[in-house]
Protein backbone atom coordinates (compact mmCIF):
# COMPACT_ATOMS: atom_id res chain seq x y z
CA UNK A 1 0.00 0.00 0.00
CA UNK A 2 0.99 3.50 -0.51
CA UNK A 3 1.27 6.27 1.62
CA UNK A 4 -1.74 7.66 3.22
CA UNK A 5 -2.59 11.23 1.80
CA UNK A 6 -5.98 13.66 2.23
CA UNK A 7 -7.86 12.96 5.29
CA UNK A 8 -6.61 9.67 5.35
CA UNK A 9 -3.72 11.66 7.44
CA UNK A 10 -5.68 13.93 9.55
CA UNK A 11 -6.31 11.86 12.71
CA UNK A 12 -2.26 11.31 12.85
CA UNK A 13 -2.00 14.98 12.30
CA UNK A 14 -4.39 15.53 15.02
CA UNK A 15 -2.70 13.74 17.50
CA UNK A 16 0.73 15.19 17.03
CA UNK A 17 -0.96 18.98 17.11
CA UNK A 18 -2.81 17.40 19.82
CA UNK A 19 0.81 16.36 21.22
CA UNK A 20 2.23 20.29 20.50
CA UNK A 21 -0.23 21.80 22.47
CA UNK A 22 0.34 19.83 25.72
CA UNK A 23 3.66 19.68 25.91
CA UNK A 24 3.47 23.67 25.29
CA UNK A 25 5.28 23.46 22.19
CA UNK A 26 2.78 26.97 21.17
CA UNK A 27 4.90 28.25 17.88
CA UNK A 28 5.67 24.82 16.54
CA UNK A 29 1.46 24.46 17.15
CA UNK A 30 0.62 27.49 15.85
CA UNK A 31 3.11 26.92 12.26
CA UNK A 32 1.62 23.34 11.83
CA UNK A 33 -2.28 24.50 12.37
CA UNK A 34 -1.55 27.00 10.00
CA UNK A 35 -0.64 24.17 7.38
CA UNK A 36 -3.34 21.95 8.49
CA UNK A 37 -5.98 24.83 8.34
CA UNK A 38 -4.75 25.87 4.61
CA UNK A 39 -5.23 22.17 4.01
CA UNK A 40 -8.41 21.03 5.70
CA UNK A 41 -10.70 24.09 5.89
CA UNK A 42 -11.88 23.26 8.80
CA UNK A 43 -13.55 24.81 11.49
CA UNK A 44 -12.09 23.12 14.57
CA UNK A 45 -9.09 23.78 13.51
CA UNK A 46 -9.13 27.81 13.04
CA UNK A 47 -10.88 27.25 17.06
CA UNK A 48 -7.60 25.33 17.90
CA UNK A 49 -5.55 28.30 16.48
CA UNK A 50 -7.25 30.55 18.53
CA UNK A 51 -6.85 28.77 21.78
CA UNK A 52 -3.21 28.27 20.81
CA UNK A 53 -2.64 32.40 20.76
CA UNK A 54 -4.47 32.43 24.19
CA UNK A 55 -2.31 30.26 25.86
CA UNK A 56 0.38 32.23 24.35
CA UNK A 57 -1.43 35.34 25.63
CA UNK A 58 -2.10 36.79 22.79
CA UNK A 59 -5.86 38.07 23.47
CA UNK A 60 -7.03 40.42 20.38
CA UNK A 61 -5.22 37.92 17.57
CA UNK A 62 -7.67 34.77 19.76
CA UNK A 63 -10.48 37.02 19.54
CA UNK A 64 -9.89 37.93 15.63
CA UNK A 65 -9.64 33.67 15.34
CA UNK A 66 -12.55 32.93 17.29
CA UNK A 67 -14.50 35.14 15.75
CA UNK A 68 -14.36 33.88 12.35
CA UNK A 69 -15.31 30.25 14.30
CA UNK A 70 -18.57 31.90 15.81
CA UNK A 71 -19.38 33.31 12.29
CA UNK A 72 -18.96 30.30 10.49
CA UNK A 73 -21.08 28.02 13.53
CA UNK A 74 -22.71 29.90 16.06
CA UNK A 75 -23.42 26.84 17.71
CA UNK A 76 -19.58 26.15 18.39
CA UNK A 77 -20.46 26.69 22.62
CA UNK A 78 -16.71 25.69 23.27
CA UNK A 79 -15.37 29.19 21.25
CA UNK A 80 -17.96 31.18 23.19
CA UNK A 81 -16.38 29.51 26.64
CA UNK A 82 -13.04 30.75 25.40
CA UNK A 83 -14.05 33.94 24.73
CA UNK A 84 -15.49 34.30 27.88
CA UNK A 85 -12.00 33.50 29.62
CA UNK A 86 -10.44 36.06 27.38
CA UNK A 87 -13.20 38.50 27.89
CA UNK A 88 -12.88 38.32 31.95
CA UNK A 89 -8.54 38.09 32.36
CA UNK A 90 -9.51 41.26 30.25
CA UNK A 91 -11.43 42.74 32.82
CA UNK A 92 -14.11 43.35 30.18
CA UNK A 93 -17.03 41.22 32.70
CA UNK A 94 -20.13 42.06 31.05
CA UNK A 95 -19.01 40.39 27.97
CA UNK A 96 -17.98 37.70 29.58
CA UNK A 97 -20.53 36.94 31.44
CA UNK A 98 -22.41 37.07 27.98
CA UNK A 99 -20.34 34.69 26.15
CA UNK A 100 -20.56 32.68 29.40
CA UNK A 101 -24.22 32.73 29.17
CA UNK A 102 -24.32 31.77 25.70
CA UNK A 103 -21.88 28.74 26.30
CA UNK A 104 -23.89 27.33 29.18
CA UNK A 105 -27.00 27.64 27.16
CA UNK A 106 -25.86 25.53 24.19
CA UNK A 107 -23.86 23.12 26.04
CA UNK A 108 -25.17 23.14 30.47
CA UNK A 109 -22.30 21.01 30.88
CA UNK A 110 -19.57 23.49 29.57
CA UNK A 111 -18.15 24.03 33.37
CA UNK A 112 -15.30 26.01 32.51
CA UNK A 113 -17.92 28.51 31.92
CA UNK A 114 -19.69 27.73 35.41
CA UNK A 115 -15.92 27.99 37.05
CA UNK A 116 -16.11 31.66 35.24
CA UNK A 117 -19.04 32.78 36.22
CA UNK A 118 -18.56 32.02 39.85
CA UNK A 119 -14.83 34.08 39.68
CA UNK A 120 -16.96 36.96 37.72
CA UNK A 121 -20.11 36.90 40.66
CA UNK A 122 -16.84 36.39 43.36
CA UNK A 123 -15.40 39.75 42.29
CA UNK A 124 -18.95 41.20 42.08
CA UNK A 125 -19.55 39.66 45.48
CA UNK A 126 -22.79 38.20 44.16
CA UNK A 127 -21.91 35.23 46.39
CA UNK A 128 -25.19 33.04 45.76
CA UNK A 129 -24.48 33.34 42.22
CA UNK A 130 -20.50 32.61 43.35
CA UNK A 131 -21.91 29.30 45.19
CA UNK A 132 -24.59 28.10 42.06
CA UNK A 133 -21.97 28.55 39.37
CA UNK A 134 -18.98 26.76 41.51
CA UNK A 135 -20.90 23.76 42.63
CA UNK A 136 -22.62 23.38 39.28
CA UNK A 137 -19.00 22.92 38.27
CA UNK A 138 -17.80 20.72 41.11
CA UNK A 139 -21.02 18.20 40.15
CA UNK A 140 -18.74 17.53 36.93
CA UNK A 141 -15.09 17.70 38.42
CA UNK A 142 -15.22 17.12 42.23
CA UNK A 143 -11.69 16.36 42.45
CA UNK A 144 -10.62 20.25 41.34
CA UNK A 145 -9.16 22.00 45.22
CA UNK A 146 -8.99 25.49 43.87
CA UNK A 147 -13.07 25.52 43.28
CA UNK A 148 -13.58 23.67 46.50
CA UNK A 149 -11.35 26.61 48.10
CA UNK A 150 -13.34 29.37 46.39
CA UNK A 151 -16.83 27.88 46.93
CA UNK A 152 -15.66 27.63 50.66
CA UNK A 153 -14.39 31.74 50.64
CA UNK A 154 -18.37 32.34 48.62
CA UNK A 155 -20.14 30.55 52.02
CA UNK A 156 -17.44 32.21 54.32
CA UNK A 157 -18.66 35.65 52.63
CA UNK A 158 -22.48 35.16 53.63
CA UNK A 159 -21.52 34.05 57.17
CA UNK A 160 -23.01 30.24 56.14
CA UNK A 161 -20.04 28.55 58.18
CA UNK A 162 -21.21 25.52 58.55
CA UNK A 163 -21.16 24.76 54.44
CA UNK A 164 -17.30 26.84 54.46
CA UNK A 165 -16.31 24.16 56.95
CA UNK A 166 -17.89 21.32 54.68
CA UNK A 167 -15.80 22.58 51.47
CA UNK A 168 -12.69 22.84 53.27
CA UNK A 169 -13.11 19.18 54.27
CA UNK A 170 -14.22 17.98 50.88
CA UNK A 171 -11.00 19.36 49.53
CA UNK A 172 -8.86 18.10 52.67
CA UNK A 173 -10.63 14.48 51.70
CA UNK A 174 -9.27 14.76 48.45
CA UNK A 175 -5.83 15.83 49.08
CA UNK A 176 -4.79 15.27 52.73
CA UNK A 177 -1.40 16.86 52.21
CA UNK A 178 -2.62 19.95 51.21
CA UNK A 179 -0.88 22.17 54.16
CA UNK A 180 -2.80 25.83 52.66
CA UNK A 181 -6.17 24.25 52.96
CA UNK A 182 -5.91 23.40 56.80
CA UNK A 183 -4.35 26.55 57.25
CA UNK A 184 -7.39 28.18 55.78
CA UNK A 185 -9.52 26.49 57.64
CA UNK A 186 -7.89 27.36 60.61
CA UNK A 187 -7.93 31.15 59.63
CA UNK A 188 -12.17 29.94 59.56
CA UNK A 189 -12.36 28.61 62.78
CA UNK A 190 -10.73 31.66 64.03
CA UNK A 191 -12.90 34.05 62.66
CA UNK A 192 -15.94 32.30 63.87
CA UNK A 193 -13.89 32.96 67.46
CA UNK A 194 -13.01 29.35 67.89
CA UNK A 195 -9.36 29.86 68.46
CA UNK A 196 -9.50 26.03 70.01
CA UNK A 197 -9.40 24.44 67.08
CA UNK A 198 -8.00 27.00 64.58
CA UNK A 199 -4.91 25.70 66.88
CA UNK A 200 -5.95 22.55 65.91
CA UNK A 201 -5.85 23.10 62.38
CA UNK A 202 -2.67 24.85 62.25
CA UNK A 203 -0.76 21.98 64.08
CA UNK A 204 -2.33 19.57 61.60
CA UNK A 205 -0.98 21.68 58.61
CA UNK A 206 2.26 21.49 60.36
CA UNK A 207 2.06 17.64 60.63
CA UNK A 208 1.60 17.38 56.65
CA UNK A 209 4.55 19.83 55.79
CA UNK A 210 6.74 17.98 53.35
CA UNK A 211 10.31 18.53 53.35
CA UNK A 212 10.29 19.57 49.71
CA UNK A 213 7.81 22.54 50.49
CA UNK A 214 9.04 25.77 51.71
CA UNK A 215 8.80 26.63 55.41
CA UNK A 216 4.93 28.25 56.00
CA UNK A 217 6.26 31.20 58.33
CA UNK A 218 2.48 32.21 58.65
CA UNK A 219 1.00 29.20 60.30
CA UNK A 220 4.29 29.12 63.30
CA UNK A 221 3.20 33.02 63.68
CA UNK A 222 -0.45 32.58 63.98
CA UNK A 223 0.36 29.72 66.30
CA UNK A 224 2.20 31.75 68.23
CA UNK A 225 -0.10 34.27 68.36
CA UNK A 226 -2.76 32.28 69.54
CA UNK A 227 -0.51 30.74 72.18
CA UNK A 228 0.42 34.36 73.38
CA UNK A 229 -3.09 35.39 73.48
CA UNK A 230 -3.75 32.04 75.59
CA UNK A 231 -1.03 33.31 77.84
CA UNK A 232 0.67 30.08 76.65
CA UNK A 233 3.80 32.18 76.62
CA UNK A 234 6.59 28.98 77.16
CA UNK A 235 4.72 27.39 73.31
CA UNK A 236 4.57 31.12 71.96
CA UNK A 237 8.58 31.30 72.77
CA UNK A 238 9.20 27.49 71.50
CA UNK A 239 7.28 27.64 68.67
CA UNK A 240 9.16 31.53 67.66
CA UNK A 241 12.20 29.82 68.78
CA UNK A 242 11.13 26.28 65.94
CA UNK A 243 10.44 28.71 63.26
CA UNK A 244 14.15 30.74 63.77
CA UNK A 245 15.79 27.66 63.46
CA UNK A 246 14.54 27.47 60.17
CA UNK A 247 14.63 30.36 58.98
CA UNK A 248 16.75 32.82 60.52
CA UNK A 249 15.23 36.44 59.65
CA UNK A 250 11.40 36.16 60.31
CA UNK A 251 11.06 39.31 61.82
CA UNK A 252 7.34 38.62 63.60
CA UNK A 253 8.86 35.46 65.30
CA UNK A 254 11.71 37.73 67.04
CA UNK A 255 8.70 40.48 67.72
CA UNK A 256 6.64 37.27 69.37
CA UNK A 257 9.23 35.28 71.07
CA UNK A 258 10.49 38.90 72.45
CA UNK A 259 6.98 39.64 73.86
CA UNK A 260 6.86 36.14 75.63
CA UNK A 261 10.51 36.81 77.00
CA UNK A 262 9.49 40.24 78.38
CA UNK A 263 6.32 38.29 79.99
CA UNK A 264 8.46 36.02 81.65
CA UNK A 265 10.76 38.65 83.46
CA UNK A 266 13.83 38.25 80.36
CA UNK A 267 12.81 41.99 79.73
CA UNK A 268 16.09 42.74 78.36
CA UNK A 269 16.70 39.80 75.81
CA UNK A 270 13.16 40.33 75.19
CA UNK A 271 13.80 43.78 73.95
CA UNK A 272 16.58 43.00 71.74
CA UNK A 273 14.50 40.67 70.19
CA UNK A 274 11.94 43.33 69.28
CA UNK A 275 14.50 45.78 68.37
CA UNK A 276 15.35 42.70 65.89
CA UNK A 277 12.45 42.56 64.27
CA UNK A 278 12.45 46.43 63.96
CA UNK A 279 15.38 45.90 61.87
CA UNK A 280 14.05 43.89 59.42
CA UNK A 281 10.58 45.17 59.09
CA UNK A 282 9.88 48.92 60.68
CA UNK A 283 5.92 48.08 61.42
CA UNK A 284 4.25 50.21 63.16
CA UNK A 285 2.98 46.97 65.72
CA UNK A 286 6.78 46.97 66.79
CA UNK A 287 7.29 50.50 67.27
CA UNK A 288 4.69 50.88 69.75
CA UNK A 289 5.35 47.87 71.76
CA UNK A 290 8.86 49.24 71.95
CA UNK A 291 7.33 52.55 73.00
CA UNK A 292 5.51 50.87 75.44
CA UNK A 293 8.75 49.21 76.90
CA UNK A 294 10.84 52.50 76.54
CA UNK A 295 8.25 54.83 78.08
CA UNK A 296 8.62 53.12 81.19
CA UNK A 297 12.23 54.05 81.58
CA UNK A 298 12.98 57.12 78.97
CA UNK A 299 9.40 58.46 77.45
CA UNK A 300 8.10 57.78 74.26
CA UNK A 301 11.50 57.10 71.68
CA UNK A 302 10.65 54.66 68.58
CA UNK A 303 8.42 57.36 66.70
Amino acid sequence: MGLETGQDMKPFEMELLESLIDNTLLEEALSFLERMIEKYQDTNLVFLKGKVLYLQGQFNSAIEELTTVIAEDSDHWETYELLGEIYRIKNQFDVAENYYFKATSLNPRAIQSWLGKGKLALQRGEYQVAILSFETFLRTKREEIEVWRLLARSYKEIENYLSAIDAYNEAIEIEPTNQELYEELGDLYEHMGRSDIAKEKYLQALQVEEKTRSVNRSLYNKLSRLYLLEGDIQKTFNMCNELLTLVKDDDEAFFLSGQALVRMGQRYEGTVRIKKALEISAKSEYKEYLNKLDTELYGPKYT
